[in-house]
C-alpha cells in the first residue's frame, strides 16, 4: 500500500512539472512585436484596458489606427472624445463619449488589420493596419 503511494506521488508530481512547463513555453508571444516601433507602410495604434470589455479596446485601437492611417492620404478626420470621472461619498463615475467625423476627397482607400497584439504587462492592445487589397 505505501508503494502504491509512493508511485501515486511521483506521478503526480512528474504531471505537475510537465504542466508547468508547458505552460511556461507558451510566453514566446509576450516578447514586443517589431510592427509596433517599425509599422513599414502600414500604422501601429494602441488602447489601454476599456471599461466596456476586450472588444471595445480593440475597437478603440482599430479606430486610432485608422485616423493616423487616413491622415497620410489626405483624408481628414475630426475625433474628439470626452471622459469625465467624479467621485462622491468613496464612489466614483465614469463617463465617456466619442464623435468622429469624417472627410474625403479620395475614394477607395482601403486597409486592414494585419496583427493584433496585447502586452501581458500593461494589458494594452496593439493593432497593426496596412494597405488593404
Amino acid at each position: 500500500m505505501k508503494r502504491a503511494l509512493n508511485v501515486l506521488w511521483a506521478v503526480q508530481a512528474a504531471l505537475l512539472m510537465l504542466m508547468s512547463a508547458c505552460a511556461s513555453s507558451s510566453h514566446v508571444s509576450s516578447l514586443r512585436p517589431e510592427w509596433i516601433d517599425n509599422p513599414g507602410n502600414g500604422v501601429s495604434a494602441s488602447a489601454g484596458m476599456h471599461v466596456r470589455g476586450r472588444a471595445a479596446q480593440e475597437e478603440l485601437a482599430i479606430l486610432r489606427a485608422r485616423e493616423e492611417y487616413a491622415k497620410r492620404y489626405g483624408v481628414s478626420i475630426q475625433s474628439t472624445q470626452s471622459i469625465s470621472t467624479s467621485v462622491a461619498n468613496d464612489r466614483s463615475s465614469t463617463v465617456g463619449s466619442q464623435i468622429a467625423n469624417e472627410e474625403t476627397s479620395q475614394t477607395g482607400i482601403k486597409a486592414k488589420v494585419k496583427a493584433k497584439w496585447l502586452d501581458p504587462d500593461t494589458d494594452v492592445l496593439w493593432v497593426w493596419l496596412v494597405p488593404g487589397d
